[in-house]
């Protein structure tokens, strides 16, 4: 409007009119006070632009606001100041200015510090105008708005608050020599990221719980939109603040539960999972500040991170995988043998692919062999275990009833063979299969020892045929049961006499043994009357049926 901030209203209404008058014939009019000599940009002067200067300015908190932004002349020296300044005489005018200081020479020193863009002196000459009780009133009076009721902060807020719009908070903040003025930057400036940051919380929380790759979106589009802001808050409130400490937990809570959600539900087919998941887990880690909330974080980090250290390399994770799985159904199942031998029978074709690609000395594949063979052994030890407890019952039943235990002892151990030559059979396979040092030494072979020895007490092969090239002869099928691994930690039953394992009973023995036995499950029970009927039948045929196995049996 080519005024000072406290020309009289007859002056302001008197510019106004020629810039009308001469606005209608097209022409554009100067003044003064336009310090077009310091001033590079001209001032845009339409009939709107005047127009909505003039009620910029209407009202009186509004004039004193902007009475801080533009040249004021509260005393002779400012006019002689302004003078130099119209001229284009800018250092005379600031050293003017500078020789004795007035709420009006700072304001002045305050312009002339904007315009070349010194922030820090601009706004700390005016923030000693805003917190100075004789200045505020004097540039009240000189705007002839005296009566204007406005505390010391509020002026300050305002102040602010208009220099927020075109300097950045962190530039404002830095500037600030008031503990008034910096909490007032701080609380504007934290707004605009603080704001940033929750919005991009609620966008991360409504996405789909349930599905693995939204939640992954989710929790990683989180992360990359909240660094600059939460980097913002830090800056600017420090990062021992309240406030930071909110939001950074906030985000580190959100990105974490994005992680959590993506990690449970993504499918077996992502073997990735892990390392991506990770990625969300370390960033919440970093970032937060609560204790609770650290501990939270660093609990499923940890968690994390021995799935990480334990992920195959990527060139085999799909066979590590399928292992895993048939792991994971192996030790939903009974402890037997004979599931032994399918966890290793449906193991070793996934292991071989492992072991050419990454070698027999990979600590990956011989852990993982390892754990196929440590699940398999455990059933073996179990099942024979299992064997001998009912033998020895059996034994002391005979002892508490008076029966001699050598004529029933053949046959019990007869119950005892199949289980211990399946156990054998199934170690066998089991040595074909790597093994960490210290789990072989320690563990398989003193086991693998200890079933061979109950082998040879039971007469039962342990000779290992190597295969060779032969002519085909006709014999009768025999059924091979291949097992898997576990680990045997038991003696051989002592005092057998069971005869050759490896032979067969021929085809015509049996049904004679079955008919002697009944006869004497019959004279057994008569025996015992009604005291024991099952056990004395049961005793009865073991003793007269193992007479009869001798009679038929072909050595």
């Amino acid at each position: 409007m080519g005024v000072l901030s406290n020309s009289p209203l007859k002056e302001r209404v008197g510019n106004q009119n020629r810039l009308a008058a001469f606005a209608k014939v097209g022409r554009e009019v100067a003044f003064p006070n336009d310090f077009a000599s310091i001033l590079t940009d001209k001032p845009i002067r339409t009939p709107d632009s005047i127009a909505a200067a003039n009620t910029a300015i209407n009202l009186d908190k509004d004039q004193l606001k902007y009475a801080f932004f533009w040249f004021i002349s509260g005393s002779p020296m400012d006019d002689i100041a302004l003078k130099h300044l119209q001229a284009g005489n800018r250092e005379k005018a600031l050293e003017i200015f500078q020789k004795k200081e007035t709420y009006s020479s700072l304001i002045n020193s305050a312009i002339l510090a904007f315009i070349v863009g010194n922030i820090a002196t601009g706004f700390n000459n005016i923030s000693k105008v805003v917190h100075n009780s004789t200045y505020r009133a004097e540039l009240l009076q000189a705007l002839g708005i005296a009566n204007l009721q406005l505390s010391e902060e509020d002026l300050a807020e305002l102040i602010i608050e208009e220099l927020l719009t075109e300097v950045p908070a962190s530039k404002l903040l830095s500037t600030c020599t008031n503990a008034t003025d910096r909490d007032i930057v701080s609380k504007s400036a934290l707004d605009e990221p603080i704001s940033a940051i929750n919005s991009a919380i609620s966008v991360a929380k409504n996405a789909d719980t349930k599905n693995p790759e939204a939640s992954l979106a989710a929790g990683t589009k989180l992360m990359n939109l909240t660094k600059v802001p939460l980097k913002a808050v830090k800056d600017i409130a420090g990062a021992t603040s309240p406030q930071y400490q909110m939001v950074a937990d906030n985000v580190a809570k959100q990105v974490l539960q994005c992680g959590i959600n993506y990690y449970n539900n993504a499918p077996d087919s992502d073997v990735e999972s892990p390392r991506k998941a990770m990625v969300l887990q370390s960033y919440a880690l970093s970032i937060a500040v609560g204790q609770l909330t650290k501990e939270r974080c660093k609990e499923n980090y940890d968690i994390l991170k021995q799935a990480v250290d334990n992920m195959p390399p990527v060139e085999i994770a799909i066979e590590a995988r399928k292992v895993k799985e048939e792991l994971r159904k192996f030790c939903q199942l009974p402890d037997k043998i004979s599931h032994s031998v399918t966890l290793l029978n449906n193991t070793k074709p996934l292991l071989q692919p492992i072991k050419s690609k990454l070698g027999a000395s990979d600590s990956f594949y011989l852990s993982l062999s390892t754990q196929v063979v440590g699940n398999a052994l455990h059933n073996i030890i179990e099942e024979v275990n299992q064997a001998q407890n009912a033998f020895g019952s059996m034994i002391e039943e005979c002892k508490r009833r008076g029966i001699n235990s050598s004529l029933v002892g053949s046959t019990l151990l007869d119950n005892i063979k199949p289980v211990v030559r399946e156990a054998w059979k199934a170690i066998l396979l089991m040595d074909s299969f790597d093994m960490e040092y210290e789990f072989k030494t320690k563990r398989y072979n003193p086991n693998r020892q200890s079933l061979k020895e109950m082998c040879e007490s039971l007469k039962i092969s342990t000779y290992v045929s190597i295969p060779r090239t032969s002519t085909p002869k006709v014999s009768t099928p025999r059924t091979a049961t291949t097992t898997r691994t576990t680990t045997t930690s038991s003696s051989s039953p002592s005092g057998s006499s069971s005869s050759d394992s490896n032979k067969e009973t021929s085809s015509g023995g049996w049904p004679a043994f079955w008919i002697a036995t009944l006869i004497c499950a019959v004279i057994g029970a008569m025996a015992n009357g009604g005291e024991g009927f099952f056990c004395g039948g049961f005793l009865g045929a073991i003793i007269l049926g193992n007479i009869a196995r001798a009679i038929f049996r072909e050595d």
